[in-house]
C-alpha cells in the first residue's frame, strides 16, 4: 500500500524515506567491484579488466538517454494517463537505443570507435566488443525497471525498490561465479553476460511489485492537470537526457587520455576499479534526487531536505577519506579486487584525489531535484556540459604538461569536473528558491 506523508518533514522521515533508495544503489555499485573481483581471479587479468572498463563505458553511453526514467516516472507518473504515455515512450526508447547497440557491436563502427577514435590499445579490442555484444538487452532493461521503479517511489513505497536491486544483484553474483567456477568464458565476457541476466531479472522484478500499485492508483479518470502531452514530456525530458548523453560523452574521452598517457595498460586496468569504489559512495547521494523530487513541496521541506543533504555529504566523503587515507585502501584494492601490487601501489593516490566525490554527489543531486521540481532541467543540462568541459579541458592540459600515469590525470580531470557542477548548480539554484511555494502551499 502507498505510505501516508507526515505533515512536517522531520530527519527521521527523509531518512527512511532515503535509506532504501540508497541500499538499492549500494548494491548496484558493489556490482562492479564484485564483477572486477571475479575478473582480476580469471586468465589474463589486466587484459580483460582494461577490456571490461571500455565496454562498461560504451554501454552506458548507449543507455544514457533512459537513465533519467527514474526521476521523470517520481515526478509525472499520476494518473492512467501520463503513466500511459510514459509507458509508450520507454518502450520507443528501448527499441531505438537496443537496434543502435547491436549495430554498433556487429559493424566496423565498434572497432573504429575504440580502436581509433578512443585509441585503445590493438588487444583489447575483440575482448571487448565480445562482451559489449552480450550486452546487448542491458539498455531496454534498464529502462523498464527504473519506470517501474519511479512508480513505486512515487508512491513512498521505496522497500520495494530495494527488493528489485536484491532480485538483480544476486542474479548477476550467481551467474558470476558460476562462469567464474566453470571457466569457459573470457572475464570481460562474462562480466557482460553477468550485467545482462541481472538487469533483466531487476527489470522483472520491478513488474511483478509494481502491477498491483499501478492497477490501484492508475485505474481512475485523471485530472487534466496531471495529463501530459508527448510535447510535454519530450520539453521536460530531452534536457535531462541529453545530460546523461553529455555526461557519458565526456567519460570514453577519459579512456582516451588513460591511453595516451604513462602507464596506459596499467590505467586502463585500474580505472574500473577505483571509479566502482568512487561510484560506492557517491551512489547513496544518487538516491537524494528524487527523495527531493518526491518530498520537496514548499519552504519547510526545502530547509528539511538540505539539513539532510549537508549531513549525508559530510558523512559519505569524510568515510570515502579514511578509507583512501588508511591501510584499508590495500586491503580493498589487493585483497578485496585482487589487484597485483604494481596496481595497488597507483591507487591510493588516485583514491585520495577523488574522496571529495561522494559529498558532490550528494550536493548535486540535491540542486537537480531542485530544479526537477521546478521544471527547470535545462539548466541541469548546462550544468552537465560545465563538467563535461573542465573534464575534457583538464585531461587534455595533463596529457600536455604532466608527465604522470594516466590514472592520476583522470582522477584530477574528474575531480575538478564534478567540483564545477556543484559550484553552478549552487549558483543557479539560489536564483530560483523564490520560486518555491510559501509553506502549506503545494508547487
Amino acid at each position: 500500500m502507498p505510505h501516508r506523508r507526515p505533515t512536517a518533514l522531520s530527519q527521521h522521515y527523509i531518512f527512511r524515506f532515503w535509506l532504501p533508495l540508497a541500499i538499492m544503489w549500494l548494491m548496484m555499485a558493489f556490482e562492479l567491484p564484485i564483477l572486477a573481483g571475479v575478473i582480476a581471479r580469471m586468465d589474463a587479468p589486466k587484459q580483460q579488466l582494461a577490456a571490461f572498463g571500455i565496454t562498461f563505458s560504451l554501454a552506458l553511453l548507449i543507455e544514457s538517454p533512459i537513465i533519467m526514467l527514474l526521476v521523470a516516472s517520481v515526478a509525472l507518473a499520476r494518473g492512467r494517463q501520463s503513466y500511459g504515455q510514459l509507458l509508450r515512450f520507454t518502450t520507443l526508447l528501448s527499441v531505438v537505443l537496443t537496434v543502435f547497440h547491436l549495430i554498433v557491436a556487429l559493424t566496423p563502427l565498434y572497432g573504429t570507435f575504440v580502436g581509433v577514435v578512443i585509441g585503445a590499445p590493438a588487444e583489447l579490442v575483440e575482448p571487448s566488443r565480445r562482451a559489449f555484444l552480450v550486452m546487448f538487452p542491458w539498455t531496454a532493461a534498464v529502462a523498464y525497471r527504473r519506470l517501474w521503479q519511479g512508480v513505486m517511489i512515487r508512491f513512498g513505497m521505496t522497500d520495494q525498490v530495494g527488493l528489485t536491486t536484491v532480485i538483480r544483484l544476486t542474479a548477476s553474483v550467481i551467474v558470476a561465479v558460476g562462469g567464474l567456477l566453470w571457466g569457459a568464458l573470457p572475464g570481460a565476457t562474462l562480466a557482460g553476460v553477468a550485467l545482462s541476466v541481472g538487469v533483466i531479472a531487476g527489470a522483472l522484478a520491478a513488474l511483478y511489485l509494481s502491477r498491483p500499485l499501478i492497477a490501484q492508483q492508475f485505474s481512475g479518470a485523471e485530472p487534466a492537470s496531471s495529463q501530459i502531452s508527448l510535447r510535454a514530456l519530450l520539453d521536460f525530458y530531452i534536457p535531462l537526457a541529453l545530460t546523461n548523453t553529455i555526461n557519458f560523452i565526456g567519460r570514453p574521452l577519459l579512456t582516451f587520455g588513460l591511453s595516451r598517457a604513462l602507464l596506459p595498460l596499467e590505467s586502463l586496468a585500474l580505472w574500473p576499479v577505483l571509479m566502482s569504489l568512487a561510484f560506492i559512495f557517491r551512489s547513496v547521494g544518487f538516491a537524494y534526487q528524487e527523495v527531493v523530487v518526491a518530498l520537496l513541496e514548499d519552504e519547510a521541506t526545502h530547509r528539511a531536505l538540505k539539513r539532510f543533504a549537508i549531513t549525508l555529504a559530510t558523512v559519505t566523503s569524510g568515510l570515502f577519506l579514511l578509507l583512501a587515507a588508511t591501510p584499508l585502501n590495500d586491503i580493498w584494492y589487493g585483497r578485496i579486487s585482487g589487484l597485483s601490487p604494481d596496481l595497488v601501489a597507483l591507487s591510493r593516490p588516485s583514491t585520495l584525489i577523488l574522496s571529495l566525490l561522494a559529498a558532490c554527489a550528494v550536493f548535486i543531486a540535491w540542486q537537480r531535484g531542485i530544479l526537477v521540481q521546478l521544471r527547470r532541467t535545462r539548466l541541469i543540462t548546462l550544468a552537465v556540459a560545465v563538467n563535461v568541459s573542465v573534464l575534457v579541458g583538464s585531461m587534455l592540459l595533463g596529457m600536455r604538461f604532466l608527465a604522470v600515469p594516466g590514472i592520476y590525470l583522470a582522477a584530477g580531470a574528474t575531480m575538478l569536473a564534478f567540483l564545477s557542477e556543484t559550484l553552478f548548480l549552487t549558483w543557479q539554484t539560489r536564483s530560483v528558491r523564490e520560486h518555491l511555494a510559501p509553506v502549506g502551499v503545494p508547487v
